[in-house]
């Protein structure tokens, strides 16, 4: 359940591929009060890493990629966020990391939204059951979080 009438601190999981729609919940969010975090805006001190940055991921692995000093700081600050949030919406469709913050923020007995704008048929996860909300309207969204 939301908190009614309080600002919270939300981190906004998904794929860089959807860097449009997370900006759009962090603004939207924000003009209701809430203090967001949106790993794709550098706006406010936030380092914003990208997979761009490291050069030719053909050449990476799971164990080397860790190794980078860019891959260690993006982890510490996402990880830092991660911390400092009540709650996380999970933006649709999102990959392996956004999934496992996901999982770290209800570890941490922290709100879980899920968001899509249209969920297809076919593509379904046992594990949402974790989700205190599973949603397509973004009037749901804003509500549960007020």
């Amino acid at each position: 359940m939301g908190c009614e009438g309080q600002e919270m601190r939300i981190y906004l999981a998904s794929s860089w591929k959807m860097s449009n729609m997370v900006l759009f919940w962090a603004d939207t969010l924000r003009k209701y009060g809430h203090t967001v975090d949106a790993f794709c805006d550098d706006s406010q001190g936030r380092y914003a890493f990208h997979f761009s940055e490291i050069g030719d991921p053909s050449k990476l692995d799971a164990m080397n990629f860790l190794q980078d000093k860019r891959s260690k700081r993006a982890f510490l600050e996402d990880k830092k966020w991660l911390d400092w949030a009540e709650a996380c919406l999970l933006i649709l469709p999102a990959g392996k990391s956004a999934h496992m913050e996901a999982g770290y923020v209800k570890g941490q007995n922290k709100s879980l939204v899920i968001w899509q704008d249209d969920f297809p048929k076919g593509e379904f996860d046992v594990m949402y059951g974790f989700a205190d909300l599973i949603s397509h309207s973004q009037n749901e969204v804003i509500e549960f979080f007020r």
